[in-house]
């Protein structure tokens, strides 16, 4: 997939809040998206039978989707149950979903860039040491969800750089670095415009009600 100079709309872990979910993704076109990432746990395993409503509204705004931790726990608990051909339906959906997308040298994961159980499960902390070294991997931004908390960290050689987060306000970011940049939840009301003819990212607020 091509990168693009037009504003990037990210968000994670709606955890079937549907109704928040709607609203993320009204309040990043309004700001000028034309992409639009979820970055796993769309969906939420205590309520399995909010997967098609989610999945529908991510078609119908043509929001790409990785897979996240949750989406992995249904298909697992699911794998040997007898479903009807709805709740078949909507585990193919969940199978389909990729571990990791890239657009030109950003990448979208769930948690970690590797495969599973790397990518939906282990916490970032763990391939931190992995992650400063400046050859590995191969991106300038890694996008991910997760763990909730809005974040920014600047990678060098063997060190770790937290940058403060202010929501609403564009954080200018330097090419010549790499970034992990933790978008938080749409569930506690928080997604990222990502703008890459600045360079810079944007923490955006997700209303509680439409307005």
């Amino acid at each position: 997939m091509q990168p693009a100079l037009h504003p990037i709309g990210i968000m994670a872990d709606s955890h079937g809040k549907n109704e928040l979910l709607l609203n993320a993704i009204t309040a990043l076109k309004a700001l000028g998206a034309r992409r639009l990432f979820h970055l796993g746990d769309v969906c939420d395993s205590l309520s399995p039978h909010l997967i098609i409503e989610a999945m529908n509204i991510l078609s119908k705004h043509h929001v790409r989707c990785v897979r996240g931790n949750n989406e992995s726990d249904i298909l697992h608990h699911n794998r040997d149950a007898h479903l009807s051909d709805a709740q078949k339906a909507a585990l193919s959906l969940l199978q389909n979903l990729p571990y990791t997308v890239d657009l030109g040298s950003f990448r979208f994961t769930h948690s970690a860039p590797f495969a599973y159980p790397a990518a939906t499960k282990r916490p970032i902390s763990e391939f931190l040491p992995l992650l400063t070294r400046d050859d590995q991997p191969d991106f300038s931004i890694l996008f991910r969800g997760h763990s909730h908390r809005p974040s920014i960290l600047e990678l060098r050689q063997g060190a770790i750089e937290k940058i403060p987060v202010q929501t609403g306000v564009d954080i200018p970011l330097d090419r010549s670095r790499r970034y992990i940049i933790t978008v938080g939840a749409v569930e506690t009301a928080s997604s990222v415009l990502f703008l890459p003819r600045e360079y810079a990212v944007r923490f955006v607020a997700v209303p509680r009600h439409r307005t």
